[in-house]
């Protein structure tokens, strides 16, 4: 009796231990995954004050920000970071400099926002808060007088206080920050797809985009 349940035991071990490694598998095999959103060009004869700027390690709020940019018919400027890569290292370090709340070096750093009445600023959100190069974004550039609509695409969740706590870096580089949207993607083994989280952006963007259009008109 005792030898058949010292097996049973080890039976449950082996099976868990089986589902964590294709658990992990399944992770590290969507982590090095770049989703590839149709893309976007701005009209360059239609005059904007609109400006999306946003920051996307493996393409899902790039997918975001091109939709919002499609659908205001703004300019569009994506942050690139060497800092994280998709592979364990640029895993490991975003996770890192997440926690420690560190920022990073971004390009490009500056932009000139004079240009605009309405800018979006977008990223993934890692630990409860937007990406680091969100932050450096906004801490390297000068929004007096403009409107700021943060959005963030996000397995899990984000945390208030790490919001207002963005919101008060956009308020103290001189910015009105006005709202913020989101889209939740899911758990990687309940995640919606490319084309799900586009036609949510869709669905979301039909409801704010009048409200939007009329700040500060």
């Amino acid at each position: 009796m005792k030898l058949n349940r010292k097996r049973l035991i080890i039976v449950v071990l082996l099976v868990a231990a089986v589902l964590s490694i294709a658990a992990l598998a399944l992770v590290i095999i969507k982590d090095r995954t770049y989703f590839h959103s149709p893309s976007y060009s701005p009209d360059k004869s239609i005059e904007t004050d609109i400006l999306v700027v946003y920051y996307s390690r493996s393409g899902n709020t790039e997918a975001m920000a091109r939709e919002i940019a499609r659908k205001m018919k703004a300019d569009i400027i994506k942050i690139e970071s060497e800092s994280y890569g998709l592979d364990f290292k640029g895993w490991f370090d975003a996770a890192n400099d997440a926690r420690r709340k560190n920022e990073t070096e971004i390009i490009p750093e500056v932009v000139d926002l004079t240009p605009y009445r309405l800018i979006f600023l977008g990223s993934p959100v890692w630990l409860f808060r937007p990406a680091p190069p969100l932050w450096t974004f906004v801490d390297k550039n000068d929004f007096k007088n403009k409107n700021v609509i943060l959005f963030n695409t996000f397995n899990s969740r984000f945390k208030d206080e790490e919001i207002e706590e963005f919101q008060k870096r956009v308020e103290n580089k001189g910015g009105r920050f006005v709202d913020h949207v989101y889209i939740r993607r899911g758990r990687v083994y309940n995640q919606k797809s490319g084309m799900e989280l586009i036609l949510e952006a869709q669905s979301l963007l039909e409801a704010k985009v009048p409200e939007w259009l009329e700040i500060d008109k």
